[in-house]
């Protein structure tokens, strides 16, 4: 049976048939994708994603007034309808703490501030190495932040015209269209900031519509799934369940922003591909 099989991969039929796959796009992703350690990276994203967020919104609800202090809370609870018990430990979990407990201290700040700068570093090494580019120094880690910080806007943003859905005149398809238009210029323009301008505007478009279209899905799954998430966990959990509910979903989108630069980075490759053919 070894020979036979070692004449069949032999064969020029196959291997003209295993050259196409490796050349393909579609081969070069999963390639790259095992390379960059998807999965681990992805966790270690939201892990960070998770510790430089959640004080952050929690700091926040420490700093509007008492008549607003639940406005992150109560934007949790309006964006996913959640409603009882879930909704009630989102109030307690973001809302003002007590008087005399203490608001923003400088402890505070420099661990929103250093948790947040590690976090985009690491969205912006991960872009660096989908695109096998060297770090940089100093006005890197400046474009990262920049970078990170246009992706969290728009997670925001299409949040927030997913909640319009039923005000706008063309309901889905409208929001949906909407999401796409908003979301294309801001991932073209964070994947320039996060690789510090070293990929042109023309490789990186493919994998800014891509990574548009896979948000826009993504936050609408999330718009159905994370409700249920949130209430089975505070079932189970109480205000803790929250928070497990938030890191799991941080999980998938941390699985979204490494999927989409693994994406962006051989899709442009294969266009500088293309385009040197032509210029040939």
């Amino acid at each position: 049976m070894g020979p036979v099989v070692k004449r069949l991969a032999e064969h020029p039929l196959v291997l003209r048939v295993v050259q196409v796959i490796r050349r393909s796009v579609v081969w070069r992703i999963v390639v790259s994708a095992i390379e960059i350690r998807f999965y681990d990276r992805a966790l270690t994203l939201a892990g960070q994603a998770f510790i430089a967020l959640i004080p952050l919104m929690i700091v926040l609800a420490t700093l509007v007034s008492s008549s607003d202090s639940l406005a992150i809370g109560d934007w949790l609870i309006d964006r996913f309808s959640l409603t009882g018990p879930s909704a009630d430990a989102v109030r307690s979990l973001f809302g003002q703490p007590p008087a005399g407990s203490g608001g923003l201290t400088f402890l505070s700040v420099i661990t929103i501030l250093v948790s947040s700068s590690s976090f985009a570093r690491s969205v912006q090494r991960t872009y660096e190495v989908a695109w096998n580019l060297p770090a940089r120094g100093l006005r890197r880690t400046i474009n990262g932040l920049e970078g990170a910080f246009l992706i969290l806007i728009a997670l925001i943003l299409l949040g927030y015209l997913a909640s319009l859905a039923n005000d706008l005149p063309g309901g889905l398809l409208l929001t949906v269209i909407a999401q796409t238009c908003a979301a294309v210029p801001a991932w073209w323009l964070a994947s320039r900031l996060l690789l510090s301008g070293r990929v042109s505007w023309r490789l990186l478009f493919p994998g800014a519509v891509v990574s548009a279209v896979a948000q826009v899905a993504v936050t609408s799954a999330g718009a159905v799934y994370v409700p249920h998430l949130i209430e089975r966990n505070t079932e189970r959990y109480g205000v803790i369940g929250v928070a497990i509910a938030l890191i799991s979903w941080l999980v998938v989108l941390a699985l979204l922003v490494v999927a989409s630069a693994v994406v962006g980075a051989q899709l442009g490759a294969a266009l500088a591909e293309h385009d040197e053919r032509r210029t040939r």
